[in-house]
Parts: C-alpha cells; sequence; structure tokens
C-alpha cells in the first residue's frame, strides 16, 4: 500500500469488482484506450486480471483511492510490456472524469515510478494516444521523453521512456 497527500495505492480486492467494472464500461474513463469501453464480460475479464496481477506476475496496476472521500477513483501502476522485442515495464494510469485535472495521475505516477525504483527497474515505459496532450504533459512532468511514434492494438501512440535508476550517495563525517 502506498500513502500521497491525497491518495492511497493499495492492490485491488475483490469488494472493488463493482466500482471497477462499473468505470471499465464507462466511455469517459476509456476515452484513450484501444477497446473503449468495455462491455461487462470484458469487464469482468479486466477486473480479474487486475485482482491478480501481483499474485500472477509481481506487479500491476493499483487501486487510486481519494482520502478524503474514500472512493475508487481509477487505477495507477506498472505491467510488463514487449518493446522492441526486450521486456520491459509500462506505467499506466485512468482516472474518472471527475477525477481528472486535480493532479491526482501525477501524484499516483510519482509515488509508482519512486516504487518501480525500489523494486529494481532502471527504465519505464509509457505510451499515449498523439492527441492525448493531458497525459503527455503529465509524462513531461515525471520527466518522461518522448521517443518515438508507433500502434499499439491497431491504436497509434507516442512512447515516452524514463531512466529511474537510484543513484546512491555516501556521506561520510570525519
Amino acid at each position: 500500500m502506498l500513502f500521497t497527500e491525497r491518495l492511497i495505492l493499495r492492490k485491488f480486492v475483490e469488494s472493488d469488482e463493482e466500482a471497477v467494472v462499473t468505470l471499465l464500461k464507462d466511455a469517459d474513463f476509456m476515452v484513450y484506450s484501444p477497446t473503449g469501453a468495455m462491455k461487462q464480460s470484458q469487464a469482468e475479464s479486466r477486473f480479474e486480471l487486475l485482482l491478480n496481477a501481483f499474485k500472477n506476475h509481481g506487479i500491476g496496476k493499483l487501486a487510486v483511492i481519494e482520502l478524503s472521500t474514500n472512493d475508487l477513483i481509477g487505477y495507477c501502476g506498472i505491467e510488463s510490456f514487449e518493446y522492441n522485442n526486450n521486456a520491459a515495464v509500462e506505467l499506466g494510469y485512468r482516472l474518472k472524469l471527475s477525477a481528472r485535472g486535480k493532479g491526482y495521475a501525477f501524484e499516483a505516477s510519482e509515488a509508482i515510478l519512486v516504487l518501480a525504483a525500489e523494486l529494481g527497474y532502471k527504465n519505464v515505459l509509457a505510451l499515449t494516444e498523439p492527441e492525448n496532450t493531458a497525459s503527455q504533459h503529465i509524462l513531461f512532468k515525471l520527466g518522461f521523453e518522448s521517443c518515438e511514434q508507433g500502434v499499439y492494438q491497431g491504436m497509434p501512440i507516442q512512447y515516452f521512456e524514463k531512466d529511474i535508476c537510484i543513484k546512491k550517495v555516501l556521506f561520510c563525517s570525519h
């Protein structure tokens, strides 16, 4: 579980299913997704993947909970991703419409990047649709650099990359 100033990021639990499935079926929530708003069965399957990600892969998306309301407002995390035929991790976040524009995606992503570095990852990818300027603004603010364009699941995307190596500094006193 991670805590930020205004958020809790935690693993998904069974009782999140109704809220998450509702979000995944919402066109505004899924606006920049290759699937778009999901049908009930697709949303239920995606929830199962979110629920079991850490058990099955050791990493995954975390539920983003707004501290002031205790509402589940979306998710943020890292998942395995193949990039240029190499294994990588990809930062992803998605928030419900009413939670956007408040700095939550930046706040949650910052915490996830610290966690990724602590887990030993040295580099993280992110991808957005070229017209998703709000997400690109967040990525640039986080220190990502635009690296190339491509196609993911039939959707044109812009790739971003960030080096997250933790540099250890030793202090000596005499």
